[in-house]
């Protein structure tokens, strides 16, 4: 296979490459094409060419083909970063659906094994693996098992001797601008990790999910200071080059304010949103003993008004992320307000209910968990790629997914009129199964929220986005000049 895979793929990929160079995308995109009928047909070089990839990947241990480069050669002493799916080669593999056997639920976990792999410095990759194995084993067991608590030990010892192993390469290849912040970030993990071991060996849960979420950030920080601003694993389409795109990602402070009449308040009196597979997590079991008891939201803990912050991810969905981000730039989703609400989403953004101007379309672009760059304008039922699972699934609470028409006067569906409407999914396992679900490759999702999203399950129609700003990440939002 080895000896194969370099010839094979190099020249089946070389001739669907020139094939497609001569072939207008944007041609092939607004085609007409009914509903339920099958993709239009690629060239036949690329069809063998995706063919003999997938086979050659299943062969060879999980090496995935790709159309675009591997990797993105970098400045300083990094030669290069890759998409976080292109690397497998971690203590724990990641699932269809989280990692491991355990089902990830946790948008900022998601978002932290996403992130783009450094090639000279895999082990950082691993380490952030491990810890977050860690609070998936407490999530989907929970605690009171002395098993769950020897497999997060021996998974803590190994993020240790991972560290070590690692740390002097960090300092070796950090580029000088971003040295001085890496080093900080090494001296606030090594002193975490021999109370985060204790704290297990004393099967102290609140000690140990402390010390896991503190780890578990400064890793994820680590990884984030080492890879360079303004780049991407790949190439964003020549075709999309006129649309805002994000190269990076970026966060967005949402203030919120319940509407006149409404009387559900917000209530911060909450634990964890993610629900366990064979038992609740140490947070959700205070909550659900609360419930049993007739708990409901003391009045000191409910507010009129409350605060949330979104991760956007333009690694993964550049030009969602990004054109969500200048909407937010431009003051859009001000005094918005919540337009629809269904037991699985809360939704808003359209512009027309909202009496604002009507903004730009947007592609449909879904990045598959094995690829190495997005997908535009199929979804995976006209890929026939259903199987498949996706890099940002919509498996968190507060996952952000950008909403497109259903279908238009003639009865098609139009898989690229998405422009401002996006909505939150309220997760819940019952209705939205892990991995495979209507939503994922039906819709965009290009984040999640990273605070607070205990708050979304109390939003109501009419309650108001009162105002939304970037609060990091703005310098990764590239606007086209007109």
């Amino acid at each position: 296979v080895s000896a194969l895979r370099t010839p094979v793929a190099l020249l089946l990929l070389a001739q669907c490459g020139q094939s497609l160079r001569s072939t207008r995308i944007s041609a092939l995109r607004t085609s007409p094409r009914a509903q339920g009928s099958p993709p239009l047909p690629r060239s036949a070089a690329c069809t063998v060419a995706q063919d003999v990839g997938r086979m050659l990947t299943t062969l060879s241990a999980g090496v995935v083909l790709g159309i675009m480069p591997a990797a993105t050669h970098l400045p300083g002493g990094l030669a290069s970063v890759a998409p976080a799916q292109a690397s497998q080669k971690g203590a724990v593999k990641s699932s269809d659906s989280g990692v491991g056997l355990f089902v990830n639920k946790d948008g900022n976990s998601i978002l932290r094994l996403a992130l783009p792999r450094i090639a000279e410095l895999p082990d950082l990759a691993k380490a952030q693996e491990l810890i977050e194995t860690v609070k998936l084993r407490f999530d989907q067991v929970g605690y009171k098992r002395d098993p769950v608590w020897a497999a997060a030990a021996t998974d803590a010892g190994m993020l240790e001797r991972t560290f070590d192993d690692v740390k002097p390469a960090v300092l070796d290849k950090a580029p000088t601008e971003v040295k001085p912040q890496v080093t900080a970030i090494l001296d606030r993990i090594e002193p975490e990790l021999r109370p985060f071991q204790a704290a297990l060996r004393e099967k102290d849960i609140s000690a140990t999910l402390r010390l896991q979420a503190q780890l578990a950030r400064d890793l994820g920080d680590l990884q984030k200071a080492l890879l360079p601003p303004k780049v991407l694993p790949y190439e964003v389409a020549e075709e999309y080059g006129n649309l805002p795109v994000l190269k990076g990602q970026a966060q967005v402070e949402m203030k919120l304010a319940k509407g006149k009449g409404n009387r559900q308040r917000f209530c911060a009196d909450t634990g964890s949103m993610y629900t366990g597979r064979f038992g609740l997590s140490y947070s959700e079991m205070k909550e659900e003993d609360a419930d049993k008891k007739g708990f409901e939201c003391a009045p000191a803990n409910t507010a009129d008004t409350a605060t949330i912050v979104l991760t956007l991810d333009g690694y993964h969905a550049p030009v969602t992320a990004g054109n969500f981000a200048k909407l937010v730039k431009d003051g859009f989703y001000d005094n918005m307000p919540i337009q629809q609400i269904t037991d699985l989403t809360v939704q808003t953004g359209n512009a027309a209910k909202a009496g604002k101007p009507k903004t730009s379309k947007i592609p449909l672009e879904i990045f598959y968990k094995r690829d190495r760059q997005p997908t535009y304008s199929f979804t995976s039922d006209d890929d026939k790629r259903g199987s498949e699972t996706m890099a940002l699934p919509f498996q968190s609470y507060g996952a952000l997914g950008m909403a497109r028409d259903s279908a238009d006067l003639g009865g098609e569906i139009d898989n690229d009129s998405a422009t401002s409407e996006f909505f939150f999914v309220k997760y819940d396992q019952a209705l939205i199964p892990p991995g495979r679900n209507t939503l994922d490759g039906s819709y965009s999702c290009f984040g999640y929220t990273a605070e607070n999203p205990v708050f979304i399950k109390n939003l109501e129609q009419g309650d108001m986005i009162v105002s939304a700003r970037l609060i990091n990440g703005e310098g990764n939002l590239i606007i086209p000049r007109k």
